[in-house]
């Protein structure tokens, strides 16, 4: 390890142990989601100060994404193309984000004349929705004589499935089922009524998709 970065992990360890400073969160609430080859930025609520920070810290899953003295700049590996620091504010940019970086972050500052801050955040990275398809029967449906299932396929981190027909919510009832998962609406038997377009909406923090499908059922 750098010298300079061993002092830096001991001034903090002491001062941790100490208990100075720590109860401050400087992060404002999270978390924070990201999209897979995206960016994110980790804003503080620190100030610039009079007299630049000693150091700034940020650690992921106990190791070190960058630390930053009056020095020198000293990212972890793998990050050094992918963050940009402010080191007036403590303030990271972190991108090319990919699942693996979704967890808690850890910021620690070393103030001159100050007590150590500190912060945790949690990031949660999704795979855009993609490829969303509603796919129904292919065959004629005649009331009362047969049943239906319209099923909502989906690719990428998928966080809510929301089906509508005509524009109003579809809801369970005495012939109407819907999976789990929200991903197949079943209808035994069909009714009239159950006829027109159905309407999958699939979403999660940082993308969403719309499909739909035309059912159609006939009287004898």
């Amino acid at each position: 390890m750098d010298v300079r970065l061993l002092w830096v992990a001991v001034v903090v360890l002491v001062l941790l142990l100490a208990g100075l400073g720590t109860a401050q969160n400087v992060l404002p609430p999270g978390p924070l989601s990201g999209a897979v080859s995206g960016s994110v930025t980790f804003e503080t609520t620190l100030r610039p100060p009079e007299r630049p920070f000693l150091s700034v810290s940020w650690s992921f899953k106990g190791a070190n994404v960058i630390t930053s003295t009056v020095d020198e700049d000293l990212p972890g590996d793998g990050y050094a193309y992918r963050i940009s620091l402010d080191r007036t504010t403590g303030g990271l940019q972190l991108s090319r984000l990919t699942v693996g970086d979704s967890g808690e972050y850890v910021l620690t500052v070393i103030p001159q004349g100050d007590s150590l801050k500190q912060g945790k955040i949690l990031l949660h990275v999704y795979v855009p929705v993609s490829g969303v398809m509603v796919r129904g029967p292919t065959s004629v449906l005649i009331e009362d004589q047969h049943s239906a299932s319209v099923t909502c396929e989906a690719s990428g981190t998928v966080s809510n499935r929301m089906w509508t027909k005509d524009g109003l919510p579809v809801l369970a009832g005495p012939t109407v089922s819907l999976s789990a998962d929200n991903v197949t609406v079943s209808i035994e038997p069909v009714r009239s009524y159950d006829g027109g377009v159905y309407r999958c909406r699939v979403s999660n923090p940082v993308s969403n998709l719309t499909a739909e499908f035309n059912l159609t059922v006939n009287c004898e």
